[in-house]
C-alpha cells in the first residue's frame, strides 16, 4: 500500500534529518576532540615523566592517560550497550495457538506492505505498540519487530476497531520516509547512554580512587571535561527531539491515513474514542480487587468484569451502545473541556485523540466489508488465553490464605454497590459532582425562585456552566505558570486571540473576572434549589428534618478546608522521615512533629467519633491502631535510629486521617441530597 506523505510531513522531515546531520557532526567533532585529549594528555605525561622519572611523575604521567581514555571511553561506550524489552509481564503466543488473531496480522501485513511480526505477545492491558530489542548497530542492520497486543484492548473493541488498530502500528514501519524515525531514536538512546547510563564509569572512578588518593586529580580533570560534554549534548537533545516531535505528530496522522485505508475511518475513530473509557473501566476493576487484597478475594476473570463496567459506566453516562459496545461521541469529550487556550504543545509525540478524529473524518474512507463482531472472539477456546493472564495476575499477589473467587454476577453486585455509595444520584444530572449544596453569597431576589421545576434547576445548560468554571480555572493555572516564565512561548492563543507572553497578566484579569461571574451564577443556583426544596419540606411536614441535614453537611464543610490544612501540614511535615539527615537535625525535626501531633491527634479523635457516618465500617484492627496511636505518646527516634513500626503507625494514622475526612464529607453531602431527593419522589406521591 502507498498512501502519499503529505507536504508538513515532508517539511519536519527534511528538519529532523538535518538535526541528525547536525548531531552526527557535532558527535564526530567531539570524538576527534576526545582523541585528541588521550594523545595530548599521553604526550604529555610521557613528557613529565622523561624529564624527571620518579614515582610523583610516574603518577602524573598515567593519571594522564588514564583521564584520556575515559573521556573517549565516554563517547563510545554505547556501540557496546543495548537495550533489551522486559517482556516477563507479557506472554508470547503463536499461530498454533491463536490461529484467528495470526489469520487477521496476516491480511494487515500483506495489505500494508510490511514485514510480519518476529514475535507476538499479549499483555494484560489497553494497549497495542511494536517494540524490539536495539544496540548501536540497530541502525545498519534490518531488524525485525515484536507485536505487543493488550487482552484489555482486543476486549473493548470489534473485529473491525481491532484492525484498523493494529494497520496503526504495522504503518509506522511500511514506509521508507519512516526510518527517520528510526534513527532519531537511537541517536536518543545514544545521547541518553551518555548522559545518564553511566554506572561503568562510575566504577571505574570508584576504582581508580581507591588505588591512590592522587587518583583524586585526574578524576577530577575527566569529570570536568566530561561534564562540558554533557551541556552539549543535552542542548542536542533538545534541538533533535523538538525536531523530531513535529515529525512524529506527522508520523501519527500518516499511520491513521494507512489504517483508515485499510480499515476505514469510521473503525479507527471510534477505537480512540473508546479505548480511553475502557482503560478507566479496567483500572476500576483493578482499584475494586486491590481493596480485596485483606479479605482474601481475587477475580475469576478481569475482562469479563471490565465488559460488565463499561456498560455500567455506559448506562450511567447515557452512552449508546452498539454491537456490545459504549459509542463515545467526541461531542460527549468536548462537553467535559472548554478551554479556550490553545498552545502548541512542542513537546507532544502524539496529535490529540481530538485532531486525529477530525482527521480520520476529513478522509472519509469508507469500508463496505466490514466484521463488528467482538474481537475478543479471535481468540481460541472461548478467549482461554484472557483467563490465563488473568491468573496471571493475581498469582502476583499475596494473600494470607487461600483467596474466594468473586463469579461475575457477584463482582457486579458488589460493584455497584461501591459505586452507589461513592457516587451521587445520577438524577441531579452531575450538577454536584463539581459542586456543593451550600448557600453563599447574596440572597436571590424572591421571583427568581418562581416556577422553576426541577429538571429546570439542573438542566443541562446549568451542568456546561460547571465545565466552563473548571476549565477557566484550568486555563488560569496555565497562563498564570505562562506569566512565571514556568513555560516557555513567545505566543500563544485564547478565546481566538492572540496574546504576547508579556500580556499574560492583563489575561489573568479577564479570566478572573469570568470565574467570579460564574461563581455568582452558581451561587445563584444553589440558593434557587435550596428554596425549592425548602418549600417542599413545609409542604410535607418536613422542614426541621431538611433543616437537620443541610445544616449538619453545612456545618462539616465550614470546617473542612480548616481540617485538610491540618492533614496538608502534617503530610509535609513527616517528609523528612523518607530523608537522609543528620541526627541533629531529625532529632529537631521530630520534636517540632511532636507539637503538631498534638492538633492532629485531637482532630482525628473527633473524626473517629463521626464514622458512624460512613459505610462499610471501619476495620476493627485499624480502629484499635488509631486509638492506640491517639493515646500513647510514640517514640519515632532514638539516637541514631528510627522506631520502624511506630513511624508506619504514624504514617497509617495520616492516611487514614484523610480517608476518614472525605469519606464523612462525602457521607454528609450525599445524605442531604438523598433526602431531598427523597422529597421531589414524595412530592409527586402526594
Amino acid at each position: 500500500m502507498k498512501v502519499q506523505v503529505s507536504a508538513s510531513f515532508k517539511k519536519h522531515a527534511r528538519k529532523t534529518i538535518f538535526s541528525i546531520f547536525v548531531f552526527a557532526f557535532t558527535y564526530i567533532f567531539l570524538l576527534l576532540f576526545a582523541i585528541g585529549i588521550t594523545v595530548g594528555f599521553t604526550l604529555l605525561g610521557v613528557l613529565i615523566f622523561t624529564s624527571k622519572p620518579m614515582f610523583l611523575t610516574a603518577v602524573a604521567c598515567l593519571g594522564l592517560f588514564a583521564s584520556g581514555l575515559t573521556v573517549l571511553f565516554f563517547l563510545v561506550k554505547f556501540i557496546f550497550a543495548s537495550t533489551k524489552v522486559d517482556t516477563s509481564h507479557l506472554t508470547q503466543i503463536t499461530e498454533q495457538d491463536e490461529p484467528e488473531l495470526f489469520s487477521l496480522i496476516h491480511q494487515i501485513v500483506d495489505e500494508v506492505g510490511t514485514s510480519f511480526p518476529k514475535k507476538v505477545f499479549l499483555s494484560h492491558d489497553v494497549n497495542a505498540s511494536v517494540f524490539y530489542d536495539s544496540s548501536f548497530w540497530s541502525m545498519f542492520l534490518p531488524i525485525r519487530k515484536n507485536l505487543q497486543i493488550g487482552v484489555g484492548l482486543i476486549n473493548a473493541v470489534t473485529e473491525q476497531e481491532l484492525k484498523a488498530i493494529l494497520a496503526h502500528e504495522f504503518g509506522h514501519f511500511s514506509q521508507k520516509s519512516m526510518k527517520v524515525g528510526s534513527y532519531v531514536y537511537h541517536v536518543n538512546q545514544i545521547i541518553y547512554n551518555m548522559l545518564y547510563k553511566n554506572e561503568s564509569l562510575d566504577r571505574t572512578f570508584e576504582t581508580w580512587g581507591n588505588v591512590s588518593g592522587y587518583s583524586a586529580i585526574f578524576i577530577g580533570i575527566s569529570v570536568f571535561i566530561i561534564q562540558q560534554i554533557q551541556n552539549i549534548l543535552k542542548y542536542l537533545y533538545k534541538y533533535v527531539n523538538l525536531n523530531y516531535l513535529a515529525l512524529s505528530r506527522e508520523m501519527e496522522f500518516h499511520a491513521d491515513e494507512i489504517a483508515a485505508h485499510v480499515a476505514g475511518s469510521k473503525a479507527l475513530a471510534d477505537s480512540l474514542l473508546r479505548l480511553g473509557f475502557a482503560n478507566h473501566a479496567l483500572n476500576y476493576v483493578f482499584n475494586f480487587y486491590d481493596g480485596k487484597i485483606a479479605d482474601n478475594i481475587r477475580s475469576n476473570n478481569i475482562y469479563h468484569e471490565q465488559h460488565c463496567v463499561m456498560h455500567l459506566l455506559a448506562e450511567r453516562c447515557r452512552y449508546q451502545v452498539q454491537e456490545g459496545f459504549p459509542q463515545i461521541e467526541l461531542a460527549t469529550l468536548k462537553r467535559y473541556d472548554k478551554s479556550k487556550l490553545n498552545l502548541e504543545n512542542q513537546w507532544a509525540s502524539h496529535p490529540t485523540d481530538e485532531e486525529r478524529v477530525k482527521a480520520l473524518w476529513k478522509l472519509d474512507i469508507i469500508k463496505t466489508d466490514v466484521s463488528n463482531k467482538p474481537a475478543i472472539a479471535l481468540l481460541a477456546d472461548g478467549a482461554a488465553i484472557a483467563d490465563q493472564i488473568s491468573d496471571k495476575l493475581f498469582s502476583n499477589i499475596r494473600y494470607q490464605q487461600a483467596p474466594a473467587v468473586f463469579e461475575l454476577q457477584t463482582f457486579r453486585d458488589n460493584f455497584e454497590s461501591q459505586i452507589n455509595r461513592y457516587t451521587i444520584n445520577p438524577k441531579f444530572n452531575d450538577f454536584y459532582d463539581y459542586n456543593n449544596p451550600i448557600l453563599q453569597g447574596d440572597q436571590l431576589p424572591a421571583e427568581e425562585h418562581i416556577g422553576l421545576t426541577f429538571d429546570e434547576l439542573f438542566a443541562d445548560d446549568r451542568i456546561d456552566l460547571f465545565y466552563e468554571l473548571n476549565s477557566l480555572k484550568n486555563d488560569k493555572y496555565v497562563v498564570e505558570a505562562i506569566h512565571k516564565g514556568e513555560i516557555k512561548l513567545k505566543t500563544f492563543d485564547y478565546d481566538g486571540k492572540k496574546y504576547r507572553d508579556i500580556d499574560a497578566d492583563k489575561l489573568l484579569l479577564k479570566i478572573d473576572n469570568d470565574i467570579q461571574d460564574i461563581t455568582r451564577q452558581v451561587d445563584g443556583y444553589n440558593h434557587q434549589i435550596h428554596h425549592y426544596f425548602l418549600q417542599l419540606s413545609i409542604a410535607q411536614n418536613r422542614k426541621e428534618e431538611f433543616d437537620r441535614k443541610y445544616y449538619d453537611f453545612a456545618a462539616f464543610h465550614k470546617t473542612f478546608d480548616e481540617s485538610q490544612a491540618i492533614y496538608d501540614d502534617m503530610n509535609e511535615n513527616t517528609a523528612f522521615l523518607a530523608q537522609t539527615l543528620p541526627f541533629g537535625e531529625i532529632e529537631a525535626r521530630v520534636s517540632d512533629l511532636k507539637r503538631r501531633e498534638t492538633v492532629f491527634k485531637n482532630k482525628l479523635a473527633k473524626l473517629l467519633s463521626l464514622q458512624d457516618n460512613i459505610q462499610p465500617p471501619m476495620d476493627a484492627t485499624l480502629l484499635t491502631t488509631l486509638d492506640k496511636y491517639i493515646a500513647t505518646d510514640l517514640l519515632y527516634f532514638n539516637v541514631d535510629q528510627y522506631k520502624e513500626e511506630n513511624v508506619q503507625i504514624l504514617l497509617d494514622a495520616i492516611a487514614s486521617y484523610k480517608s476518614l475526612l472525605d469519606d464523612i464529607y462525602f457521607s454528609k453531602k450525599k445524605t442531604y441530597l438523598d433526602f431531598i431527593l427523597l422529597l421531589e419522589k414524595d412530592k409527586h406521591q402526594q
